[in-house]
């Protein structure tokens, strides 16, 4: 009989494409979401292969102490996805206008408390392997490092904190309370850190954010996101390698602790170029009138050992460039 898992986050991007690689590997799945009844995302969970047969949906806020005592009952593994980055409070004051205290309060702790929430019901149902998306906004030394890696180079919250960059000070907290949680309550823990995921996407809404709503505009012939190509570089990974990533952490019980989830870093200068040859008539930006910044470079030794071969970025635009024209889409 299959193995049951719990998908937290079954409707976003990340957890949406990590139930559609469990399905596909035979699984059953129990994926939780806010509303398991919302006609703009269940319908379209419902028909991913498989899922007919050993997909079911619940509802539950990890805000709430006990939601998801049920959807986890009988898993093996709980995949936390539903860590998704808050720019702005509760009370509709951006992050970067906050002080500290409003800055944990609104920013920080629900997403920590979320994660925790989560991981105590996991804990109650005797569920041994617990795997979490962060960020790579966690691995941020001060000074800068030429060469990240997982195990050694952490943001520091207080630094982040000091600079209002509340958002991003929430990945190192969190990840740090969730592995004291998982030593105290014996649990395999693994934490995944990608950054720009791009690929197809299993739910249209998720063509509405991020730089894949970028590329949808630019398709279309209008203005991306930038006026002026940037001065910097970005990490990035197609989403089923993302996906494919956390599968085999979990297939694999050796594996624990924090990997990489991207391919590699790009300047901007490169990118665009790159989709420049994709799409040919788009906007482009203004051009860089200086020497570019190296890109980032990371240490992929933990990453390579989960034997996931990883698209190459010009791979990853392509997908992403061709899936953004679908006319399912509109684009």
């Amino acid at each position: 009989m299959a193995r049951t898992v719990c998908v937290a986050g079954v409707s976003g991007l990340v957890g949406a494409n990590i139930t559609k690689a469990l399905l596909a590997g035979g699984y059953r799945v129990n994926g939780v979401m806010r509303d398991a009844d919302d006609p703009r995302k269940a319908p379209f969970l419902r028909a991913l292969p498989g899922a007919a047969e050993r997909l079911t949906l619940f509802s539950a806020d990890m805000a709430d102490d006990g939601s998801f005592d049920t959807a986890v009952h009988g898993c093996d593994a709980v995949f936390i996805a539903c860590l998704i980055p808050t720019y702005v409070g509760p009370s509709g004051v951006r992050a970067t206008e906050m002080d500290d205290a409003q800055g944990y309060a609104e920013i920080i702790m629900p997403t920590v408390n979320g994660c925790l929430n989560i991981m105590r019901s996991a804990a109650k149902a005797e569920v041994p392997n617990v795997l979490i998306c962060s960020s790579t906004s966690s691995t941020n030394p001060v000074p800068p490092v030429e060469n990240k890696n997982e195990v050694d180079h952490w943001s520091d919250p207080d630094q982040q904190c000091a600079q209002k960059k509340y958002t991003s000070a929430t990945k190192a907290v969190m990840e740090k309370a969730a592995m004291a949680c998982a030593a105290e309550n014996g649990m395999r823990l693994c934490i995944f850190l990608p950054t720009l995921m791009l690929g197809p996407m299993v739910l249209p809404t998720h063509m509405d954010e991020g730089f894949m709503a970028v590329l949808r505009r630019l398709t279309r012939g209008e203005k991306g996101r930038h006026d002026r190509v940037p001065n910097d570089s970005t990490s990035m990974a197609h989403i089923d390698d993302v996906a494919a990533l956390f599968l085999a952490a979990y297939e694999n019980p050796e594996a624990q602790g924090r990997y990489f989830a991207m391919k590699e870093s790009w300047p901007w200068q490169d990118i665009y170029a790159e989709l420049q040859k994709l799409i040919p008539d788009m906007v482009m930006p203004e051009p860089l009138n200086e020497p570019a910044k190296p890109a980032t470079t990371f240490d992929f030794t933990r990453r390579d050992s989960l034997g996931v071969q990883m698209r190459s970025v010009p791979e990853i635009l392509e997908a992403a460039v061709r899936f953004a024209r679908n006319p399912i889409y509109g684009a």
